[in-house]
């Protein structure tokens, strides 16, 4: 009896300490992950990416497209 429960708080010890050991490095490691877009600056790009001036490019590329199909 004794060197069953011996043998369980050995296994009990080695999970705590695996346990751990792995959120020691979570830990360590968060610094290096991206973080995450701020909320107010990627709705700002957004609604750059929608305007007049952005989308001049779409524009040209649509008015030569037209004019290759009409021409052709």
């Amino acid at each position: 009896m004794i060197a069953a429960t011996s043998v369980a708080s050995l296994v009990f010890a080695a999970i705590s300490v695996a346990s751990a050991a792995t959120l020691a490095y979570l830990v360590a490691t968060d610094g290096r992950r991206a973080k995450p877009v701020d909320g107010a600056a990627a709705f700002r790009r957004h609604i750059a990416a929608l305007s007049d001036d952005s989308r001049e490019h779409l524009r040209e590329q649509i008015k030569i497209a037209r004019e290759q199909r009409q021409g052709g």
